[in-house]
């Protein structure tokens, strides 16, 4: 049943869909048994591991078991022998990602822990693979993004129910990550230097750095650049405003400068991206 529908490298940026899913009893070996980056985001359900049950992440090990899901950050490198294993990978797109996470705003999904696998109890599985039937339905028929994405969201939503009832939630061990990670959210439009933070969260930047590229595998300086296009790519969806009202409100004193650091982090301008994401409210062109 599964097939690849564009025969798109898994490793690659997902542009033509927002969410693809592959099936690992179909899919082939090669491609997850080597390390591989990826520059989106992953979720990975296991629903049967037997075999060599080692994945590495970040080249840390960990031994996966049936019926477990972790969420695979963007940036990350991973190595997986998929014998005698089934389950799904979706490779989700870093708008799409971002854009579900706004409704439910997990510290799961927000990266503030990372490297979790989570293990559903009966209940939640149930509800996964019913929510499973529905996806799957939806993406080999009509394929209708919004419906996907709503099953999508849904199943996330589950996924990060589960994870607020382990251990690793419940004792805060990832604190200094989850609170820097709140910072930025706050600030990124108005403090765009690491050492802003650094003060803030009382350590040098040299610490702060460490720690967050410890916690997320990404710099303070990474995560402002990333929160600052998806705000932009939500702001020019929206329509409301024109680019020059974005530029200004986004604290881009230079039209110029604002299209520059947009194109070098999106390879595209901002009136290309906004003539032709099929996100874009057709009110703000």
């Amino acid at each position: 049943m599964w097939q690849d529908k564009e025969n798109i490298s898994l490793n690659r940026q997902v542009k033509e869909c927002s969410i693809r899913i592959f099936r690992l009893d179909e899919a082939e070996s090669a491609g997850f048994g080597n390390y591989q980056r990826y520059d989106f985001y992953q979720i990975l359900w296991l629903t049967k591991s037997e075999g060599n049950r080692t994945y590495f992440l970040d080249f840390n090990e960990y031994t996966v078991s049936s019926n477990q899901i972790v969420l695979i950050f963007p940036g990350r490198i991973d190595k997986l022998d998929i014998g005698e294993k089934d389950g799904y990978v979706f490779a989700i797109d870093n708008d799409t990602f971002f854009r579900l996470n706004q409704r439910i705003d997990s510290g799961f999904l927000n990266g503030y822990f990372s490297n979790v696998f989570v293990s559903p109890d009966t209940k939640t599985t149930q509800i996964l693979e019913q929510l499973m039937k529905l996806i799957l339905g939806e993406y080999y028929s009509e394929n209708r993004a919004f419906l996907v994405e709503s099953y999508f969201g849904a199943f996330l939503f589950h996924i990060s129910s589960v994870f607020e009832q382990t251990e690793a939630f419940k004792n805060k061990c990832d604190v200094f990550v989850a609170t820097l990670m709140r910072l930025i959210d706050s600030y990124f439009i108005g403090e765009r230097e690491t050492d802003f933070y650094a003060r803030r969260m009382g350590v040098s930047c040299k610490k702060v750095n460490e720690l967050c590229k410890r916690g997320t595998g990404r710099t303070v300086k990474q995560h402002l650049q990333d929160r600052l296009i998806l705000e932009i790519k939500k702001e020019i969806r929206l329509g409301d405003k024109n680019l020059k009202e974005i530029a200004f409100n986004l604290g881009f004193n230079e039209p110029a400068y604002f299209t520059r650091f947009f194109k070098q982090h999106t390879a595209v301008t901002p009136t290309d991206f906004r003539d032709n994401d099929p996100f874009v409210q057709v009110k703000g062109r």
